[in-house]
């Protein structure tokens, strides 16, 4: 009885070993997928620049799935001003056919969607499906503790998107109210 255990055990094994190369060999590997199949239709944010090479695509999803950030916060803030730099990469689910998009910014903070600030980028190439570059976002346009959507149009169709929010130390208040001679005699 022992020993039957024990083949029973070694054949269920090598049964579940040989299903499990087999689906390994039938599902392709996420890992080789093309960054743009991956992140098509999105726009994604990085903390530093990334580089412009890579030994591998799965090495470039991997990096841009590390570095992807959703919070952004300021390269320069000294008062009432404010900078942020954004560093991000566009994927494309079909082949650009236009030298030029436009890239949108709208305020959704409140659950609408205002428009703030748009600008024309353009591409090195036609039938590209990833765009890379920067942009400098600064005040009055932009503004701390805000909730912004990011869109890449090409011919009024929007191919690209994604959401973030701007950081920083915004106004500053003491806490301390003072009233007039003439607001403490109305109250």
């Amino acid at each position: 009885m022992h020993r039957r255990s024990i083949g029973r055990s070694i054949g269920l094994a090598i049964g579940l070993g040989l299903v499990a190369a087999l689906l390994m060999t039938l599902a392709p590997p996420v890992s080789a997928a093309k960054p743009e199949d991956v992140f098509k239709g999105k726009i994604i944010i990085t903390k530093n620049r990334l580089p412009l090479r890579f030994s591998s695509e799965s090495a470039f999803v991997g990096a841009l799935q590390k570095g992807k950030i959703d919070k952004i916060w300021p390269s320069e803030e000294k008062g009432e001003a404010g900078k942020w730099n954004i560093e991000y990469m566009a994927f494309f689910a079909q082949p650009l056919n236009d030298n030029e998009i436009q890239v949108k910014f709208f305020d959704i903070t409140g659950g609408e969607k205002r428009y703030v600030a748009g600008d024309a980028q353009y591409t090195r190439e036609k039938g590209s499906r990833i765009f890379g570059s920067s942009i400098e976002l600064a005040k009055p346009e932009f503004d701390v503790r805000k909730h912004y959507q990011m869109n890449i149009e090409s011919r009024g169709r929007t191919i690209a998107t994604t959401q973030f929010w701007l950081l920083g130390k915004g106004q500053s208040y003491s806490g301390k109210v003072e009233f007039s001679d003439q607001d403490a005699k109305q109250r």
